[in-house]
């Protein structure tokens, strides 16, 4: 395919100047295509560097042999990891299980009694220490704390549930010890960018580095990249329109500071490859600037809908797929439901709710307790999850039988032409021939609630239907 104007307006720019860059491009824009030819316009011997957002991408990145041979294809976890490592002057041990060692070691130094207690906060704990390594918290009695880029007030407004001065200072303890253990060479994920960014590091330096889906990267991967690019061109490519990882740690604004803080131009990719008109014209009222390079394409609004083989139901919320995937299964049709968010957390929630042998009226009683206590701490998702466990428990009559529904339901092999249910964040990325928009009126004013009305909306090829408004 030839460039399009939009495509040789930015290749002209990137040969013609040396400013930094940031790429506006809306969905299915051909951002992936845009960036190889960018790197086809470099010198031939000109080291560069792709930043990629995960390994999947890097990986299908580097098979593709797109890129020249003086680029390297990093994501930024294994970038931090080798500065990490070379400034630790150590071979690195990577830990899953590290913060959960951790804990476990302050569970079992606390008395019996409190012990059970402890476990009880562990879930909570577990989210505040990732989010902190996110947003690149320090405690305040680190003696680097003054490095911290976010106070702990600020990341707890990020949090699913606010965190009690109890639950605070677990976090301190943890994150302090992890930090310690770090610089001793054990790590985990989340070290390899919060380590490199906050403690130190020799930085490699690359007269131009790309980096993609810039929306979605967190404050800490923010400071990676200002230290990659002290002496580096930057060339970024994303969609604001598309930040909808704010829960996980991603900074909303990450595209406007980075276009002010590294003085970055500006230009468009608006012509989307994947959406034909009828979708494009469709997400003006959020994104007005999108056109498609083709015509056609059908938008429609069904009461209701039986979705067909091998299309997708995208929903904002779990507990409305659950149901639809729900009757469908027990009506005979192949679902797929692994882009569900919350699979393992309903059933790991239902083990703890009594004994298996636990009748259905008792196991709703203990659901109905289990979100007030969440409401009381003004948990953001404690309406939907509590949802979602009724599903299974109203469907079976003891506790036992909904935890085996829901393990059928989620863990099965789905056929090829299933019908495929997903939340809005796992559908980014994603493309398919006919989508199902579910309960769209039930999306939420403010924040990025609007985003995630768009990312579902252009995951369509062709079709695009909303359904149960």
């Amino acid at each position: 395919m030839n460039p399009t104007p939009e495509q040789l307006a930015i290749l002209d720019f990137v040969r013609t100047s040396r400013a930094n860059l940031m790429l506006r491009a809306r969905a299915g824009c051909g951002k992936t295509s845009t960036l190889k030819l960018i790197d086809a316009t470099l010198p031939p011997s000109s080291a560069a560097l792709v930043i990629c957002f995960n390994k999947s991408i890097a990986d299908e990145a580097r098979k593709s042999k797109s890129f020249r041979s003086a680029t390297q294809i990093k994501t930024m976890n294994s970038i931090g990891h080798s500065i990490w490592a070379e400034f630790s002057r150590r071979e690195l041990t990577l830990s899953k299980t590290k913060i959960l060692d951790i804990y476990r070691a302050i569970v079992d130094d606390a008395d019996r009694a409190e012990r059970k207690h402890l476990w009880t906060l562990w879930d909570a704990v577990k989210e505040a220490t990732d989010m902190a390594r996110a947003t690149g918290y320090i405690p305040a009695t680190h003696a680097r704390a003054d490095r911290s880029l976010y106070s702990f007030r600020q990341l707890e407004h990020l949090l699913d549930a606010t965190p009690t001065p109890e639950i605070h200072g677990l976090v301190d303890r943890v994150l302090t010890e992890s930090i310690r253990l770090a610089f001793a060479g054990t790590v985990d994920f989340n070290d390899q960018c919060y380590m490199p960014a906050l403690f130190g590091g020799i930085f490699p330096t690359f007269p131009t580095v790309l980096v993609d889906e810039y929306q979605d990267l967190s404050p800490i991967n923010r400071a990676l990249v200002a230290k990659l690019c002290r002496s580096s061109r930057q060339i970024g490519v994303g969609d604001e329109a598309q930040a909808i990882y704010e829960f996980r740690g991603a900074d909303a604004m990450a595209m406007p500071r980075a276009i002010n803080e590294f003085e970055m131009a500006v230009l468009p990719l608006s012509v989307s490859f994947r959406c034909p008109s009828a979708i494009t014209s469709n997400v003006h009222w959020h994104v007005p600037d999108i056109q498609s390079f083709r015509s056609g394409g059908i938008v429609e609004e069904l009461p209701e809908a039986r979705p067909l083989p091998g299309s997708a139901v995208i929903c904002r919320y779990n507990a409305p797929l659950l149901h639809m995937a729900f009757n469908l299964f027990a009506s005979g049709s192949r679902v797929d439901v692994a882009g569900i968010d919350i699979g393992a957390r309903v059933i790991k929630i239902l083990g703890k709710l009594g004994d298996e042998s636990q009748p259905r009226s008792q196991t709703l009683a203990a659901i109905d307790d289990w979100e007030a206590e969440r409401n009381s701490l003004d948990s953001k998702t404690a309406a939907d999850t509590a949802a979602c466990l009724r599903v299974f428990v109203r469907a079976t009559p003891s506790l036992g039988l909904a935890i085996a529904y829901a393990r059928r339901i989620f863990e099965a092999t789905p056929a090829e032409d299933a019908i495929r249910f997903m939340s809005g964040h796992r559908a980014k990325g994603l493309e398919f021939p006919h989508v199902y928009h579910l309960n769209r009126s039930g999306i939420k004013q403010g924040g990025q609630e609007q985003n995630i009305h768009y990312v579902v909306d252009t995951r369509a090829r062709e079709r695009l239907t909303y359904i149960g408004d």
